[in-house]
């Protein structure tokens, strides 16, 4: 052996002999700082209780559960206390149909008409082009329908048919738009495809498998036993108890689990280690990995997260059921969760194989981004930003904005109008093939819009304008009666949307 080849060696040897005392320091979490951290965001943020884990594919480093379940005689949250996890569901569906891929029961390239042949869109051209990708991604050029789901409740072979009327925003593969109703319908795709419920096929192939116990796909399977958070709003500086989205026995394949972060850290670990559980057991080819996280959409500033103003990424994109950006030079995929109340938030750095899982039981506590960034974030302590007060200033900052929009808006309004007939006469359903029947009711001087979940106050704004508004969501919206030729109200213009005024009983204006 020559003195050169030795050389080599013992160059290698030091090398990875570095390399492993490298990778602790890499890889380790500051318990006692992220503990800090997390109270103080929890305390700017007024979040009741959040369970927060870092993991790499084979260890624990970080996984503890902060505050109450609730504010009313809440229980201590701990690992195995249940959240909702939202729409970070839809990597989980998006798993149940890479497996079905890998067995060839469909490809993802499949136009989706061949297995849900019922489904038809405006354009005939989409219905015969629109993949089962596209769905995946966001990319169908569709506007959102979250009406459907949260406002009336529409269960989904209507959702399919009324598709048909719903006109595209963009040209499809063009522009992430995110669409929940396409990911219903990848949960009846599977479904078709295996029998079975989405979430009972998740629990069987995915969720046990891997360990995840602890984990379903609506909030009526959570048994007696099992502590679960309630959802809170913080609304004009004060904290409560928030109505459910969905009933206890929705599932919504969009984002309906509910799990603990014991769970989510399994789930976050089999990721890491591209599809084998922590007993050695692959569950999806590589190749089905590699097209989870593969770009799939390029994604604009203004259809992405307001955080890329502090994290300043070069390009952000959509995997399947992935945001992506790059971070100091590498690829983060993340997604969030929101449903009324509660939040959640995954992070994967898959090239340094470490991920973090934020949940959290407060309407938009931003500060699950203010936790990811943390994590993932590589400066030294001197060159370190405050995530915690960087994010939420970025956040107050744009609802500062919009409250100067609408101060803009009310000094618009035209003072001293009254409307062109009585309140009675605006009373009646109000009808779309796109998004249904709305009801408009009348009682004394008060006027109230009902969908089947919600009910709003309108209260006049100016001519024939209402101003329907919904305190939790800060919502400013305008209903706009249209008087026909007739001098009778004929529809109302609502969400860009008109609807035709339905021809019934009580329809008509008082005489």
């Amino acid at each position: 052996m020559t003195i050169s080849l030795i050389n080599t060696i013992r160059q290698f040897a030091t090398f990875c002999l570095l390399l492993g005392m490298a990778i602790p320091a890499i890889s380790a979490v500051d318990g006692d700082q992220l503990s800090a951290f997390t109270e103080r965001g929890m305390d700017l943020w007024r979040v009741p209780g959040m369970s927060v884990a870092v993991v790499t594919p084979d260890e624990v480093l970080f996984q503890k559960g902060f505050g109450q379940t609730s504010m009313k005689d809440g229980k201590a949250v701990d690992e195995h206390t249940l959240f909702a996890i939202a729409s970070t569901t839809k990597a989980m569906v998006v798993m149940g149909i890479l497996m079905l891929v890998d067995e060839e029961k469909l490809s993802l390239d499949d136009p989706i008409i061949k297995h849900i042949p019922e489904l038809h869109f405006a354009d005939p051209a989409l219905t015969q082009q629109l993949s089962v990708r596209d769905l995946l991604a966001h990319r169908t050029g569709l506007p959102s329908t979250d009406i459907w789901s949260f406002f009336q409740q529409m269960p989904l072979d209507e959702q399919l048919t009324r598709l048909r009327e719903v006109p595209s925003a963009a040209p499809v593969r063009t522009r992430l738009i995110y669409q929940n109703t396409m990911f219903e319908i990848a949960g009846l795709l599977i479904e078709r495809l295996s029998g079975q419920r989405w979430h009972d096929f998740l629990t069987e192939h995915l969720w046990h498998p891997i360990g995840m116990n602890e984990t379903y796909g609506e909030r009526g399977q959570i048994k007696a036993d099992q502590s679960h958070v309630m959802p809170h709003m913080f609304l004009d500086d004060e904290l409560s108890v928030a109505e459910w989205d969905f009933p206890a026995d929705f599932a919504h394949a969009a984002g309906s689990a509910w799990s603990s972060i014991h769970d989510m850290s399994l789930w976050a670990q089999f990721l890491l280690r591209d599809g084998i559980t922590n007993s050695g057991d692959r569950l999806v080819s590589e190749e089905s990995i590699r097209q989870m996280f593969e770009p799939h959409q390029l994604s604009s500033a203004s259809d992405f997260y307001p955080t890329v103003e502090l994290t300043e990424p070069n390009w952000r994109s959509y995997g399947l059921a992935w945001f992506q950006q790059d971070f100091q030079g590498r690829k983060i995929d993340f997604h969030t969760g929101s449903l009324s109340g509660l939040i959640a938030i995954i992070g994967l750095d898959r090239a340094a194989r470490k991920a973090v899982i934020v949940l959290g039981n407060r309407d938009h506590a931003e500060m699950r981004h203010a936790l990811m960034w943390e994590v993932m974030d590589n400066s030294t302590a001197e060159n370190r930003r405050d995530w915690n007060q960087d994010v939420f200033n970025l956040y107050e900052s744009r609802a500062a904005k919009s409250e100067e929009s609408w101060k803009e808006t009310q000094q618009k309004r035209l003072e001293n109008t009254r409307t062109s007939l009585p309140l009675a006469s605006y009373a009646g359903t109000y009808r779309s093939a796109a998004l249904g029947d709305f009801l408009v009711e009348q009682s004394g001087g008060d006027m109230t819009l009902k969908t089947t979940r919600y009910e709003f106050a309108l209260s006049h704004w100016h001519l024939d304008s209402f101003l329907m508004e919904y305190p939790n969501w800060d919502l400013h919206e305008f209903a706009t009666f249209n008087i026909g030729p007739d001098g009778r109200v004929a529809s109302l213009s609502f969400i860009g949307n008109t609807l035709t005024r339905a021809e019934e009983e009580g329809s008509k204006e008082a005489e």
